[in-house]
Parts: C-alpha cells; structure tokens; sequence
C-alpha cells in the first residue's frame, strides 16, 4: 500500500496507531516527570535537572518508567511514520536514536563518578540536539510552524545556560523544550493525516 493510500485511510490509525503511540511517548515522560516533581516539589526553584530524580530512590520508578515509555512509543511512532515523509531513513534513524540515548541517560547516573558524569551530560546533550535537528527538517518540510521550533530553541538554550551557571530552574527549561518537541512531533503526525498532499511525492525513497 502506497503513502499515499494509508494516509487517505488515516483515521484508524490516528485512534491505534502512529499518532496515539507519540502521545503516549509524552503522556509517559511528562506524567514521570509529574510524579517526581509531585514528590521533590524543590526542584522548581533549585539547580536541579530531570536527571536529579534518577538518583533518589523516592523518584527513581517514576523517572525511569516515565523514561523508558517515551524511548519505546516515541521510537515506534517515530519509525511508523518514517515512510509518510521525505526522508525515511533519516526519521527511522530519529527513532532510533531518540530511544538510545534517552536510555543512554538512565544508565549514566551522574552521582557514580566524575567520568560516568560526563558520559552523562555527552547523552543529554546529543538528546537535546537531536530533538532540535528532528524539529528543523520538520520546519523545513512545512510539516511544523516556526513558533514551536523557536520556543523549543529558547528552553534549549535556558537549560544549557542552567548547566553551565549551576544556577536556576534546570528542570522547568528541560520541561519546556520536551513539551514543545512533543507537541511538534504529534502535530506533524496530525498534518501529514489531515493534509495527505503534503506528503512529498518522494516519501517513499530512501532520502536522508
């Protein structure tokens, strides 16, 4: 069956599918993230990052559950949809890639040692770019607008300042671009199911 054809047929996929698995890779790590702020509520006003709650056991099943349920939806929605749009590979590889090193993430506690921090920080910033590079060549695809890429590009750079100052909300940055990268993505899942023209004629080829 071409792009095309399932795109046309879209609407039980939009309630099953693609669209529902990437609402879900949010629902995961925003509720995780809910929960652990519900339980260390001084993380809104101190230096500390989503990683913080990886590293007490009060917050640990929620941070990680929350984590690894948005590797796994994210990863699958992401690689569902890759053939609907003008570079496969390239959002298969997004996936991918997304999953890797959101677990890379989890493993690498920054508490075990000054080496395991820095492996630790190398995930999280190759994560945050990844989510930004995904966001341009969606923006370039017209399958997203360029107020959310902004926003997500402002929260980015607030977080990263947070970690080089170690001072500020780091969590709220990091809250920020991850609700923004999600609304992107779920809105680009919606477009290309409302708007099947918008599908390039080559989504089918292997571009990267």
């Amino acid at each position: 069956m071409s792009p095309g054809r399932v795109i046309g047929t879209g609407r039980p996929m939009m309630r099953g599918g693609v669209l529902d698995d990437l609402v879900k890779g949010q629902v995961c790590l925003l509720g995780g993230l809910g929960v652990c702020l519900a339980v260390m509520p001084g993380c809104l006003s101190a230096n500390c990052g989503m990683s913080d709650f990886g590293v007490h056991w009060r917050t640990l099943v929620p941070y990680v559950a929350g984590c690894l349920g948005a590797a796994l939806y994210t990863n699958r929605g992401l690689r569902a949809l890759a053939p609907l749009l003008p570079a496969p590979r390239f959002v298969r590889l997004a996936g991918v890639s997304f999953a890797i090193l959101l677990t890379g993430v989890l493993l690498t506690p920054y508490t075990v040692s000054d080496t395991v921090h820095w492996v630790h920080r190398a995930f999280g910033a190759a994560l945050f770019l990844h989510e930004m590079v995904l966001a341009v060549r969606l923006l370039g695809w017209r399958l997203t607008g360029p107020l959310p890429v902004a926003a997500q590009a402002v929260a980015g750079v607030a977080a990263g300042v947070c970690v080089v100052l170690e001072k500020g909300p780091l969590v709220v940055g990091q809250a920020v671009f991850q609700v923004t990268f999600g609304l992107i993505v779920i809105g680009m899942a919606r477009r290309l199911f409302a708007n099947p023209a918008q599908t390039s004629p080559s989504a089918s080829t292997e571009q990267t």
